[in-house]
C-alpha cells in the first residue's frame, strides 16, 4: 500500500490533517505542524471532536503520512472520498457503523461492504427501492438485489450475488436479506396487475424458500470460536424467474423455482469439533426440543445404557462423546428449543419426514459411543467390542435407530474384507487372515475400528446432508429443462479467506477455502476492472474532445499536452492478477492438487513425503515461498492474494483421500431408512477431495462469468461479537483479504477521484450573484471549464466526463483546489475571469465560423482549379497511353507468331524418324484433358499418326472378337464333349452300381437263410443234448434198480454170483464212462446254451418246426421205452449199447464241428457284405457331389463364358 501511496500523495500542507502509520495494521489521526523534505512535525488530534491533544507532537517521515479526508463526514460511496487508502477506508467505515442510526452498508463502485451490526435493524421499505432511481437509494442488500433484477430484466443477463466474508461478519443474514427481497420483488412492481394463482404460487414458493434456510442451518451450521452460527459449507442458490408477458421489450418476471448446490460440508466436525466449538446444531437442537416421548423413544434421554447423571438434559448431554470431545455444548445467543420448533415446521411445509431424520441423529450420537478395546490373541492385538453390558446396548440401539444390522455394523468396524488379489497389500501390520470363499478377513486393531466407526458416521451424516439438499430442491420447483432460456439470479454464499496463525495451524480445508476464494478474487479483480471501464466508456472520458481546454487561436500552454497525453490515458487499466497463484494450486499439471493425488496413489504414501515432493516441485515457484528451515519438514507456504499462508502438512492425505469401502457402502445402503438407502454408491469414486473441489470451483466460476456479478463483502466488527467495539486492525485485516484494499489499488492506478459537475457549479452558487450562476445552470460542465481555465489546471491531471471530471492518480489536491477557489481568488475576479472565458469563448466560436467558412469557400475553388486540371492532364496522358499500348501489342502478336513458328520446327526436327516417341507424345496429349492453347498444333501435326493408330485399334479390335468367338466356341464343344462322357460315365456307374447292389441283396438274402438254418440246427443240437441228458439220469436210475433187484436175486442165486459180480464190474465200468461221458456233454451243452442266448430272438422262427419235432419226441420217447425194456437185459447188452453211444456221439462232434465252420464262413460273408454296403454307401455320396461340382462347374463355365461373350459383342460394337 506504501508505495501506491507514495505515488498519490498530494503535497504537504501545513494545518491539514494526516494519517500517520503506527504499524502494520494502526493508525494515528494528526494536524502536520511542520514539514521540510523528509521529516514533518503532526500533532495527535482527537477524531471525535478535532481538538488537539496535549504534547502530543512527533515528528514523522514524509513517507509515513496520508492525507485524511475531512472529519465528520462520511460517504455512502467510497470512491467519492477525496483520499483512498487503508486509513481513509477504515475511518469511513468506522464513522458509519458507530453512527447513531448505524449506518453498517457502504458501497465502493458496484461492491457493498457489509459490516455487521451485531444488533438487529430494521429495512428500509421495499417499495422506495423499486421506485426511486438506483443512485438515489442508500448502499443495502436490497439495492444491490434491484440493480441485479433490473439488469436481468433490461440487459436479458443472468446475475449472481456473490457474499464472501470470514465466519460472524453476516454471510448467512446477508442472503436473508437478499432471498426475502427477490421472493417479494414481481409483487412490488406499480404496474403489476392485481393479484392471481400466479401470485399465490409465488409467495408459497419464496415461503419455502426461506423454510429451507433453518433446514440448512440446523443440519450445516455450528457454534464457533468466531461465529455463534457460523456456516461449515458454501451454498450457491439460483433464483428462477419466468417472463409472464410475451412480445414485451421488458416483461415483468415471477419467481418460479429455485434450486440449491453446496460445497464442501465440513464432515469431520461431526466426529472431531474443533475445542471450544460445538457440532452441529441439529443433535443439540433435538436433545433441548423438550419432546420428553420423543426423546425417550430415541434412547436419548434417558440413555439406558449411562448411568443417571441428573434431571435436565445438559446432564445427559455430556453422555455422548461426539457432543462432549470439544468441552463446549452450550451457546449463549443460540436458542435451541426455539430452532427444533422452527425445523420442525420447516420440514412439514417442505414435505420431509421428521421421523426417521431424527432418527438418524439419534443413531450417530449413539454410535460415537461405541468404544473398543485391545485383546490379546493369537492374531495379535486386535479390537473387540469393550466388554460391557452398555456397549452390547449402545450398538443395538445405534444399529436399530440407523436401520442397521448390529452384527453386520458391528463386523465392518471390527474387520474388513480385502479380495484374494489384493490380500498381500495394505498393511504392514502383523495379521491373521481366515479364508471365506474368495476373500480374507483382516481384524483390525482399535485405532482402525476407532477409524472405522467415525468414517461411518461421517458417510452417514454427508448421505443425510445430500438427501436433504434433494428433497428441498424438488421442493423448490426448478424446472430444469427451461434453465437455459429461463433467466435467473444466483445468491452465492462461500467462506471467506482463512488464516489461523499463529493461535490455530492451517490445515487441508484451509486450503481448499482459500483456493475458493483466490478464484472468486480473480473474478472480483476483472469485474471490478470491466464496471470502471464501463464507466469511462459511458462518460466518453477517452474521447479527444474530452482532452483539454486549448483555444483554436494563437499559442496556448495548454496545447501541447494534447496529443502527447491522449494515447496515455486512453489505455486501459492494468492490474497484477492471481493467475500464477491459481495455477500453483490447481493446474491441470505440476500443481499442488495434482502433486498431492500423485502421492496419494503411491505405496507407502505419507505426509512427511508429500511435504517434501512439494518442497522439490515448487521451490522455484514465485507464489510458493519456503518456511523457517526449522518448519520446512512440516509445513509449506502459499503466496495468495491477501498474503502468505503458513500449511501443517499433517493429515493432508487423509482428508484428501475420498475412496470408501465398499463394506461401508454396502451396511449403509442395506439400511431400512429411506434417507439412507436412496442413493446408489458406486464402486469407485469419481477422484479425490481435491480433484473434486477442483472441478466444483472450475464450473462455478465458469456459470459466474456467464452471469453480471454483484459482490457483498461482509466484515465482522470485532472477534468478541460486541456490539459497541469497531476493531479496527481486525477489520483491515478483513478488507485485505477480502480484496477491497487491493480493489482501492486498481481504481487508484485509473482516474480513482472524480466529481461531479453539477456538485461542482452547487458548492459556488451561494458565493457566486445568482445571475451569474444562471448563464450556468443548464450547462455546468461549462462552468467547470472554465474554472479549470480560470485555476490553470494542468490538462494531464483531469479528463472531462460527460457528468463528472475524473482526476488521475495523485491529483487529489487539484480537486481541493477547485473547490476552494475562491481562497485564492476573490470572488468578483472570479466572476470576470469566468466571465471572460465565457466571452472569449463565444467570440472564438463565432470567428472560428467565420474563418473556417472562409477557408472552406478558398478550399473548394482551389480544389476545383486542380480537379480541371487534372481532367484536361489525364485526357492528354490517356492518349499518350493508347498509343504506346498498341505499338506494343504489335510487337507482341509479332514475337509471339516467331516464336510459335520457332517452337513447330523445333519440335518437329527433334521427332523426325521418330515413331515411337510421336506415339508417346501423342498418347500424353490425348491423356491430357485440359491442353493449352498453344500446345493443339501437336494434335494436327501429329493427326496422320492418329488416324493410322486408329485403324490398327479397329483392325486388333476385329481381330480379338474373332479369336475370341472362335475360342468361345471350341470350349463350347469340349463342354459339350466332356458332358456327353460324364453323363456316359454316369450311366456305367450307375448300372455296375445297381448290380454291385443286386448282388449284395442277394448274399444277404442267402446270410439271412443260412442264419435260419444255423438257428434251426443250433436248436436240434441242444433239443438232443437235453434229451440225451434226460436219457442218462433215467438210465442212472435204471441201473440203481437193477442193482438192488441184483442184491436181492444174491441171496437167491448162487450159481450166478460170478456172473453178477462180472456183471457189476461192467456196470461200473459202464458208470465211470457215462460219467465221462456225461461231463464231455456238460461241456458242449454249456458252449451250446451259450450260443442259443443269440439266436433267442429267432426261436419264435421255429415254433412250427418245434411242432413238427413233438413227433419226433414221442418217437424217441418210444425208443426210450424200448430202450429201458433193452436195459432189463441189461448184463448181456450193456457193452452193446454203450459202444453204440460212444458211436453216436463222435458223429455229433464231428457234426458239430461241420456247424460251427459253417457259422464263421457265415459271418464273414456277413462283414463281406456290410463293408460292400457300406462302399456302395460311398460310392453313392461321391457319385453326388462328383454330380453337384459337375453342375456347379458347368453353371460357372456357361456364366463366365456368357460374360466373355457379352465383354466381347460390347468391345465389338464399340468398335
Amino acid at each position: 500500500m506504501r508505495d501506491t501511496a507514495e505515488a498519490t500523495l498530494p503535497s504537504l500542507r501545513v494545518g491539514d490533517l494526516y494519517w500517520k502509520e503506527d504499524g502494520p495494521s494502526q493508525w494515528s489521526l494528526g494536524k502536520l505542524v511542520n514539514v521540510d523534505e523528509t521529516t514533518a512535525t503532526l500533532a495527535l488530534v482527537d477524531e471525535a471532536t478535532g481538538s488537539l491533544l496535549p504534547n502530543e507532537e512527533h515528528d514523522v517521515a514524509t513517507s509515513m503520512l496520508y492525507p485524511a479526508n475531512p472529519l465528520h463526514s462520511h460517504y455512502a460511496d467510497m470512491t467519492g472520498m477525496r483520499y483512498l487508502h487503508e486509513a481513509a477506508l477504515v475511518k469511513n467505515l468506522y464513522d458509519r457503523w458507530m453512527a447513531v442510526d448505524r449506518l453498517t452498508y457502504t458501497a465502493m463502485s458496484n461492491v457493498l461492504i457489509a459490516v455487521n451490526p451485531l444488533r438487529v435493524l430494521g429495512n428500509p421499505d421495499k417499495s422506495s427501492v423499486v421506485q426511486n432511481p438506483l443512485d438515489k437509494s442508500p448502499p443495502h442488500p436490497y439495492q444491490v438485489s434491484e440493480s441485479a433484477y433490473r439488469q436481468m430484466r433490461t440487459v436479458k443477463k443472468n446475475q449472481s450475488i456473490i457474499i464472501s466474508g470470514e465466519s460472524g461478519s453476516g454471510k448467512t443474514e446477508t442472503s436473508k436479506i437478499i432471498l426475502d427481497y427477490l421472493t417479494a420483488r414481481s409483487s412490488l412492481d406499480a404496474n403489476q396487475s392485481p393479484e392471481t394463482n400466479q401470485d399465490d404460487m409465488e409467495h408459497a414458493l419464496g415461503d419455502q424458500l426461506m423454510e429451507t434456510i433453518p433446514i440448512l442451518e440446523s443440519f450445516g451450521n455450528a457454534k464457533t470460536h468466531r461465529n455463534h452460527n457460523s456456516s461449515r459449507f458454501g451454498k450457491y442458490m439460483r433464483l428462477q424467474f419466468t417472463p409472464m408477458e410475451k412480445d414485451v421489450k421488458n416483461p415483468l418476471l415471477r419467481l418460479t423455482g429455485a434450486s440449491i448446490d453446496t460445497y464442501l460440508l465440513e464432515k469431520s466436525r461431526l466426529v472431531m469439533p474443533p475445542e471450544g466449538e460445538r457440532n452441529f446444531h441439529v443433535f443439540y437442537e433435538l436433545l433441548r426440543s423438550g419432546d420428553a416421548a420423543l426423546l425417550e423413544s430415541l434412547k436419548l434421554v434417558p440413555n439406558p445404557y449411562q448411568e443417571v447423571k441428573g434431571d435436565s438434559v445438559d446432564d445427559w448431554m455430556g453422555t455422548y462423546r461426539y457432543l462432549t470431545l470439544s468441552g463446549c455444548v452450550t451457546a449463549d445467543l443460540v436458542d435451541d428449543a426455539a430452532n427444533f420448533q422452527r425445523l420442525v415446521g420447516a420440514f412439514k411445509k417442505i414435505g420431509i419426514d421428521t421421523n426417521e431424520l431424527v432418527r438418524v441423529v439419534a443413531g450417530l450420537l449413539h454410535l460415537g459411543n461405541i468404544t473398543f478395546e485391545e485383546e490379546d490373541t493369537i492374531q495379535g492385538m486386535t479390537a473387540t467390542l469393550h466388554t460391557s453390558p452398555e456397549m452390547d446396548d449402545a450398538v443395538s440401539i445405534a444399529a436399530d435407530l440407523l436401520g442397521l444390522d448390529a452384527d453386520d455394523l458391528l463386523n465392518v468396524m471390527l474387520s474388513r474384507k480385502i479380495s484374494r488379489q489384493n490380500s498381500g497389500g495394505g498393511t504392514n501390520r502383523r495379521a491373521t487372515f481366515q479364508r471365506q470363499a474368495s476373500v480374507y478377513i483382516v481384524k483390525k486393531d482399535v485405532r482402525q475400528a476407532s477409524y472405522s466407526r467415525d468414517t461411518i458416521a461421517k458417510m452417514i451424516y454427508e448421505q443425510v446432508f445430500g438427501w436433504l439438499m434433494r428433497q428441498c430442491a424438488d421442493a423448490l420447483k426448478y424446472n430444469t429443462e427451461e434453465k437455459d432460456r429461463l433467466p435467473y439470479i444466483g445468491v452465492l454464499d462461500i467462506f471467506g479467506f482463512e488464516d489461523f496463525e499463529p493461535q490455530n495451524r492451517n490445515s487441508f480445508e484451509q486450503l481448499l477455502i482459500n483456493y475458493a476464494n483466490e478464484t472468486l478474487q480473480d473474478m472480483f479483480n476483472a469485474c471490478i476492472l470491466k464496471a470502471e471501464q464501463e464507466l469511462y466508456q459511458t462518460e466518453h472520458v477517452f474521447a479527444p474532445q474530452n482532452i483539454g481546454l486549448a483555444f483554436a487561436f494563437g499559442p496556448d500552454r495548454f496545447a501541447g499536452h494534447v496529443t502527447r497525453k491522449l494515447d496515455e490515458l486512453a489505455t486501459e487499466v492494468h492490474y497484477e492478477d492471481n493467475h500464477e497463484c491459481l495455477a500453483l494450486i490447481a493446474g491441470r499439471y505440476d500443481s499442488i492438487f495434482s502433486t498431492i493425488d500423485t502421492v496419494c496413489t503411491l505405496a507407502g504414501s505419507s505426509d512427511k513425503k508429500l511435504n517434501e515432493k512439494l518442497h522439490a516441485a515448487f521451490k522455484s515457484h514465485p507464489c510458493f515461498p519456503l518456511p523457517h528451515p526449522k518448519d520446512a519438514h512440516h509445513d509449506f507456504c502459499i503466496k495468495h492474494y491477501a498474503g502468505t499462508v503458513h500449511y501443517r502438512i499433517d493429515s493432508f492425505i487423509d482428508k484428501n483421500n475420498n475412496v470408501t469401502s465398499l463394506q461401508f457402502q454396502d451396511l449403509i445402503h442395506g439400511s431400512s431408512l429411506r434417507v439412507l438407502n436412496d442413493t446408489v454408491w458406486t464402486s469407485k469414486s469419481v477422484g479425490s477431495i481435491s480433484h473434486m473441489f477442483s472441478l466444483q470451483m472450475k464450473g462455478l466460476a465458469t456459470e459466474l462469468q456467464s452471469t453480471r456479478c454483484n459482490f457483498i463483502r461482509c466484515i465482522k466488527p470485532n472477534a468478541a461479537m460486541d456490539a459497541t467495539v469497531f476493531d479496527r486492525a481486525s477489520v483491515l485485516s478483513q478488507l485485505r483479504c477480502s480484496g477491497t484494499v487491493q480493489a482501492c489499488q486498481v481504481l487508484q492506478v485509473g482516474l480513482p477521484t472524480r466529481v461531479a459537475y453539477q456538485e461542482l457549479l452547487a458548492v459556488y452558487a451561494p458565493l457566486l450573484p445568482p445571475a451569474f450562476i444562471a448563464k450556468y445552470s443548464t450547462n455546468p460542465r461549462l462552468f467547470t471549464q472554465g474554472l479549470c481555465r480560470a485555476l490553470d489546471v494542468p490538462l494531464d491531471a483531469i479528463r472531462f466526463g460527460e457528468t463528472r471530471l475524473f482526476f488521475k492518480a495523485g491529483k487529489v489536491d487539484l480537486l481541493d483546489k477547485l473547490l476552494n477557489a475562491t481562497e485564492t481568488l476573490s470572488a468578483d475576479v472570479l466572476v470576470a475571469t469566468l466571465n471572460r472565458y465565457l466571452v472569449k469563448k463565444r467570440w472564438i466560436a463565432a470567428t472560428t465560423k467565420v474563418i473556417v467558412a472562409t477557408t472552406f469557400e478558398k478550399m473548394f475553388l482551389v480544389s476545383q482549379q486542380r480537379h480541371k486540371a487534372l481532367v484536361i492532364q489525364c485526357w492528354w496522358r490517356q492518349i499518350q497511353a493508347r498509343k504506346r499500348i498498341e505499338a506494343i501489342r504489335k510487337q507482341l502478336r509479332v514475337s509471339r507468331l516467331w516464336s510459335r513458328m520457332k517452337d513447330k520446327v523445333l519440335v518437329q526436327a527433334a521427332f523426325e524418324g521418330r515413331v515411337e516417341e510421336k506415339m508417346s507424345l501423342l498418347n500424353a496429349l490425348l491423356l491430357n484433358k485440359n491442353l493449352k492453347q498453344d500446345s493443339k498444333w501437336l494434335l494436327q501435326w501429329l493427326g496422320p499418326l492418329q488416324r493410322s493408330m486408329y485403324v490398327q485399334k479397329l483392325g486388333k479390335a476385329a481381330c480379338v472378337t474373332y479369336l475370341a468367338k472362335r475360342a468361345f466356341l471350341q470350349l463350347l464343344e469340349r463342354v459339350r464333349q466332356k458332358r456327353a462322357s460324364i453323363a456316359l460315365q454316369s450311366q456305367v456307374r450307375r448300372y455296375l452300381a445297381a448290380k454291385e447292389a443286386n448282388a449284395l441283396r442277394k448274399k444277404l438274402l442267402a446270410k439271412k437263410n443260412w442264419r435260419r438254418v444255423r438257428i434251426a440246427v443250433t436248436a436240434g443240437a441242444k433239443f438232443i443234448g437235453l434229451f440225451r441228458h434226460v436219457h442218462l439220469e433215467r438210465l442212472e436210475r435204471e441201473n440203481e434198480r437193477l442193482v438192488e433187484e441184483m442184491d436181492g436175486y444174491k441171496a437167491g442165486v448162487v450159481v450166478a454170483q460170478a456172473e453178477a459180480e462180472a456183471a457189476k464190474v461192467g456196470a461200473a465200468e459202464a458208470k465211470a464212462a457215462l460219467a465221462a461221458t456225461k461231463g464231455k456233454y456238460e461241456g458242449t451243452i454249456d458252449d451250446l446254451e451259450a450260443k442259443l442266448l443269440e439266436a433267442d430272438v429267432q426261436i419264435q422262427r421255429l415254433d412250427q418246426e418245434n411242432t413238427d419235432k413233438d413227433v419226433h419226441i414221442l418217437e424217441m420217447k418210444m425208443e426210450m421205452k424200448d430202450l429201458n425194456d433193452a436195459i432189463a437185459d441189461a448184463e448181456t447188452t450193456l457193452e452193446w449199447t454203450i459202444s453204440k453211444k460212444d458211436t453216436t456221439i463222435t458223429s455229433l462232434q464231428g457234426e458239430l464241428a461241420t456247424v460251427n465252420a459253417k457259422l464263421d464262413a457265415l459271418k464273414a460273408t456277413h462283414a463281406l457284405c456290410e463293408s460292400f454296403e457300406t462302399r456302395y454307401n460311398e460310392a453313392t455320396s461321391e457319385l453326388e457331389a462328383l454330380q453337384e461340382e459337375y453342375d456347379s462347374a458347368i453353371m460357372s463355365l456357361e456364366a463366365k463364358l456368357t460374360a466373355e461373350h457379352a465383354a466381347a459383342a460390347t468391345e465389338h460394337a464399340a468398335i
